[in-house]
């Protein structure tokens, strides 16, 4: 594959037969994980998936056709809902649809301020493991920010405090996305500083966001570039040494299951005792 870089649908991207940063995530679980990953997908309702995609829509500038959910409590309801879902149309509630337009209106404007694309695909092949890689960023700019560093933006809305962030992050593995997108942006050439930036938004009153930020030689980057290149590594072996059976093989590895004694840190249980006390 040629590394390049352009616009396409969510069924297109979806259906290349290529690795993102959720099925390598998925593989860092253990393979069982990754394998599931490819036949179910992320264990993620279908509600809280077609709020994320009319959220992003309306922030970005981008996505496709989005409609009200009908009532299913109907006959023409059910039949309107049947037909939706089989033109791929987003459907959501009033309820969603209002608070993402009240987000959008927070967060749109900070997206609008940075030329550059929505929802843009990049494809190339890992030079070293020879994997196919695919990542589709929430907006690529067209050029540097003023400081000459190239940031990928990426929008997630947050049920959580904005603030805490970085705790998220770490628990979600959203270092390792974004070490994953700047290296796949890397192969295609570009050579520039290049860092990852992501806007956090909350999903209550006042729908207030914060901008977060990894820089391409942090520690936290460093560490995921470390993980991604072994785990790359070590799924293209399962591909290599079982070409007609990795799917087959790789499903029988899961989690380690030799029992592990419970440990906690120096402050946890610090804490613990100063809630004794207390």
């Amino acid at each position: 594959m040629v590394a390049e870089i352009r616009e396409m649908p969510d069924k297109d991207y979806f259906a290349l037969d290529a690795v993102d940063q959720s099925a390598l995530k998925r593989f860092m679980v253990s393979p069982l994980a990754y394998v599931d990953y490819l036949e179910h997908g992320l264990d993620v309702s279908s509600a809280a998936l077609s709020f994320g995609t009319l959220a992003h829509g309306l922030v970005l500038g981008t996505g496709g056709e989005v409609a009200l959910k009908p009532n299913l409590r109907t006959k023409a309801g059910k039949e309107e809902m049947a037909v939706l879902q089989a033109k791929g149309v987003t459907v959501v509630s009033q309820d969603d649809m209002d608070l993402a337009r009240r987000m959008s209106k927070m967060t749109a404007p900070y997206f609008q301020a940075i030329p550059g694309r929505g929802e843009v695909a990049v494809l190339a092949d890992d030079p070293v493991s020879g994997l196919a890689l695919k990542g589709k960023y929430d907006w690529l700019p067209d050029g540097p920010d003023e400081d000459g560093v190239l940031r990928i933006r990426d929008y997630k809305t947050t049920a959580d405090d904005p603030r805490d962030f970085p705790r998220v992050a770490a628990r979600l593995g959203y270092h390792i996305q974004a070490a994953f997108y700047m290296m796949l942006y890397r192969l295609t050439g570009y050579e520039g500083p290049i860092g990852f930036e992501f806007v956090v938004q909350e999903k209550k009153r006042p729908y207030d966001f914060m901008v977060w930020r990894f820089s391409e030689g942090c520690e936290e980057v460093s560490m995921a570039s470390e993980h991604i290149a072994q785990a790359l590594d070590e799924l293209a072996a399962f591909k290599r040494d079982s070409p007609d059976g990795w799917r087959q093989r790789m499903a029988g590895y899961g989690l380690d299951k030799t029992p592990k004694e419970v440990t906690f840190t120096s402050w946890q249980i610090e804490r613990e005792y100063e809630e004794m006390e207390a």
